[in-house]
C-alpha cells in the first residue's frame, strides 16, 4: 500500500479509563509505504487537542530489528487538561499553564543499549494551588535541552537547564505536619521515614503510565559519563513559615539566583554560584565546587551580610527563652571536604546584639543559657561580638555531628562570660556602649519610655538640635498583626482569668506565665470559638476577643506612643517642626517591620 493519507479528521474518544473525553481535530496522518517487502514502517502524524495544544511529528517501526523511533513536537499544551488525575495524587484545585515539548527517541523494545534521545523541553506559567486553593508553586520559565543520552555509550549531555522565577512556599506545624504531607496523599499505614505518596490512581494515569515508561527506559541505562553545559535558577522564591514555636516564625527568600559552570565527568570540579535575599534585607552569598566523579570532595564559601537578628526572634524566645530585641549578623564560612573529612572555618560578626528580659513561656525541654548577660558581656566598645567557630571531623563516622560541635563552642562563650564577666570586660574599663540611633523600638504591648528608648531620642535630638535644618520622619515599623495577635493573646489569658484592669503585679504574673497552649487554656477557647480549632492559638485569641476591637486597641497603643516620643524630644527642646510621623514607604520599611516603634528616616528640610 502506497500513499496513504487521512487529513481533516476529528475523533472524540471517551473511556472509563479516561477522567473525560479527549477531543482531537485536523487529525493528519500519512505513510508513504507499507509492504511485505520491508519491515520497516514511517509515518507521519499531526492533529491538534480541543482542551490546546498540537502535537506534529512522526514515528517508525522496524519489525525485522525490534526497533522504533519518535520524532515529534508538542506545542502549547494547556496544563488543566492534566488537573484530574494530578488530583489523584495531592489535593489540588487548580492547575494552570502551557508546555512545549519535542523530542528524538530511538529505542529498541528487545535489547538493551539501543535507548538514544534528545529533546527539549519549555514550561511556561505554571501555577499549582494546594486543596485550599492557595497558591503552592508558580513557575515563570523552565527550559532544559537534552543533547544527548546515548544507553550505548552510557553518557548523556544536557546542554542547557533555566528555571526562572519560581515561588513556593514551606509550612511547618507543631504535630510535625507540613505543607507537603498535608498537601500529598500519603500513605495512612506509613510510619516513621517510610511514608510514600497513596497510589489510588488506576494504571492509565497518565502520570503512573508516564513514570513506568520512565523506569522502563532507565533500567537499562547507568551514566558513566555525563555533561551539563548550563544550569541556572534565577529570580526565585521561598515564604517559609513555623508554627512549631508558640509565636510564629515567618520568612522569606527572595531574590534566589543558583548558576553553574560547565559540569562534566571529563574535568575536576563542577563551580556553583548562589545568592539570595534574606526577609527582604540581608544578602546571600555562596560559591561551591565538587567534583562530580567524587561527591565527597567539596569546596564551598558562604558570606552573610545585614541579617535582621530580630527576624528570628520567634526561635529565640522558644528555644532561647529571651526575646530578640535588636542586632544584625555577618558571617563568613569557608569549609573543605575530601574524602569525607570536613575541615570548616566560620566567622561570625554580632552588631548591637540586644535580648529581651526572659520569657516564662518557651519550649519546656531546652538548656536555658544566660543569653542576655552573655550577650552584654561579649559586646566589644562598638557593640559588635566577633567569633570564630572552626569544625574539623569525619563525616564518614555516622557518630559525627557538626551541629553539637558548634552549640557547645556557643555555649562556652556565653557560660564563661557570664561566670566571668570582670575578667572579661576589664580590658573596657571606661567606654561607652553604642547605642543604636536609627530607630526606636518598644515591647509589644508597652508605650511607656525607659531608658532603652530615651537612649535612642536622645541621640535623636542631639542630632536635630545640632542641625537644625534636618526632619526626621518617625516612620512606624510596628508589625501590626504580630501587635494585634500580641494584645489579643493577652486579653484573652485575662478574660480566662477574669482579670481586668489594672492589674495587681501578682495579676500581671499570672497572665504572663499563662502559656497559650496550656491544656486548661485551649479548652477555654474550644468552648468560646469553637469554629477557630485547629488554627494557631494567637489566630484563635484574636477571634475570642474579636479583631475589630484588637485592631482599635493597637491603633490607640500607636498614638499613645507618638504622644510619648513627642513629649520627649519636646523635653529635650527640638522643635516639633523637626518632627512628622509618617507612613514609610516600602523601600524604608523593607525588612525593619517587627517589634512596635519607629525607624529615624533623616533629610533636609524645604
Amino acid at each position: 500500500m502506497e500513499d496513504i493519507h487521512i487529513t481533516g479528521g476529528r475523533i472524540v474518544y471517551a473511556s472509563d479509563v479516561l477522567k473525560a473525553p479527549v477531543g482531537i481535530s485536523g487529525l493528519h496522518a500519512e505513510c508513504t509505504r507499507i509492504t511485505s517487502e520491508s519491515a520497516r514502517m514511517d509515518f507521519l502524524l499531526g492533529l491538534t487537542l480541543d482542551g490546546g495544544g498540537a502535537l506534529d511529528g512522526g514515528f517508525k517501526i522496524d519489525t525485522e530489528k525490534s526497533l522504533y523511533a519518535v520524532n515529534a513536537t508538542l506545542k502549547n499544551f494547556a496544563l488543566p487538561q492534566l488537573l484530574p488525575y494530578l488530583q489523584d495524587f495531592m489535593h489540588t484545585t487548580a492547575l494552570k499553564g502551557n508546555l512545549d515539548v519535542s523530542l528524538n527517541l530511538e529505542d529498541s523494545w528487545a535489547g538493551a543499549n539501543a535507548l538514544a534521545v534528545s529533546g527539549n523541553l519549555a514550561l511556561n506559567n505554571l501555577y499549582l494551588t494546594d486543596g485550599e486553593s492557595a497558591h503552592l508553586i508558580g513557575l515563570k520559565d523552565v527550559r532544559v535541552s537534552l543533547d544527548t543520552l546515548n544507553a550505548k555509550a552510557q553518557s548523556f549531555k544536557i546542554s542547557r537547564v533555566l528555571v526562572d522565577g519560581l515561588s513556593t512556599r514551606f509550612q511547618q506545624w507543631a504535630d510535625g505536619s507540613n505543607t507537603w504531607t498535608n498537601v500529598l496523599k500519603l500513605d495512612s499505614t506509613s510510619t516513621g521515614d517510610s511514608t510514600s505518596v497513596h497510589l489510588e490512581a488506576a494504571p492509565s494515569n497518565v502520570f503512573v503510565m508516564l513514570a513506568n515508561y520512565i523506569r522502563l527506559l532507565g533500567q537499562d541505562f547507568v551514566a558513566n559519563q555525563y555533561t551539563a553545559d548550563s544550569m541556572v535558577m534565577a529570580n526565585s522564591s521561598v515564604d517559609f513559615e513555623d508554627f512549631t514555636p508558640e509565636k510564629p516564625f515567618r520568612y522569606k527568600l527572595d531574590n534566589i539566583d543558583i548558576r553553574s559552570s560547565r559540569i562534566t565527568t571529563a574535568t575536576g570540579t563542577a563551580d556553583f554560584i548562589a545568592s539570595a535575599r534574606l526577609n527582604e534585607r540581608g544578602e546571600l552569598k555562596s560559591s561551591f565546587k565538587f567534583d562530580p566523579k567524587n561527591y565527597k570532595n567539596v569546596d564551598a564559601e558562604l558570606e552573610v551580610k545585614n541579617l535582621s537578628l530580630p527576624d528570628l526572634d520567634a526561635y529565640s524566645r522558644w528555644y532561647g527563652a529571651y526575646p530578640i530585641q535588636s542586632g544584625t549578623l555577618d558571617y563568613t564560612g569557608k569549609t573543605s571536604i575530601q574524602d569525607g573529612r570536613i575541615d570548616s572555618e566560620n566567622h561570625l560578626q554580632a552588631d548591637d546584639l540586644r535580648f529581651a528580659k526572659k520569657t516564662p513561656v518557651h519550649d519546656t525541654g531546652i538548656f536555658i543559657l544566660p543569653l542576655r548577660l552573655g550577650a552584654s558581656l561579649l559586646r566589644d566598645v562598638h557593640g559588635k561580638i566577633d567569633l570564630d567557630v572552626p569544625v574539623k571531623g569525619d563525616l564518614n563516622d555516622p557518630e559525627f555531628k557538626p551541629w553539637p560541635i558548634i552549640w557547645q563552642v556557643l555555649k562556652n562563650l556565653v557560660v564563661k562570660a557570664a561566670a566571668a564577666p570582670v575578667k572579661l570586660v576589664s580590658g573596657l574599663f571606661g567606654a561607652k556602649d553604642d547605642a543604636n540611633v536609627e530607630e526606636v523600638r518598644f515591647q509589644p504591648l508597652s508605650t511607656a519610655i525607659n531608658k532603652d528608648q530615651k537612649r535612642s531620642l536622645d541621640a535623636l535630638a542631639a542630632l536635630l538640635k545640632e542641625k537644625p535644618e534636618l526632619i526626621a520622619g518617625l516612620v512606624s515599623v510596628t508589625d501590626v498583626k504580630e501587635e494585634q495577635e500580641e494584645w489579643a493573646a493577652a486579653h484573652a489569658k485575662m478574660d480566662y482569668l477574669q482579670l481586668a484592669t489594672p492589674m495587681s503585679k501578682a495579676d500581671s504574673s499570672r497572665t504572663t506565665e499563662l502559656a497559650l497552649r496550656d491544656s486548661a487554656f485551649i479548652a477555654w477557647l474550644d468552648e468560646k470559638v469553637p469554629a477557630t480549632k485547629g488554627k494557631p492559638e494567637r489566630e484563635r485569641c484574636v477571634a475570642a476577643v474579636g479583631a475589630d476591637v484588637a485592631k482599635q486597641a493597637v491603633v490607640a497603643e500607636e498614638t499613645t506612643r507618638q504622644e510619648a516620643v513627642k513629649a520627649n524630644l519636646h523635653q529635650a527642646g527640638v522643635d516639633m517642626k523637626q518632627i512628622v510621623f509618617r507612613p514609610g514607604t516600602s523601600e524604608e520599611t523593607s525588612g525593619y517591620m517587627g517589634a512596635p516603634g519607629f525607624r529615624f528616616v533623616v533629610d533636609v528640610g524645604d
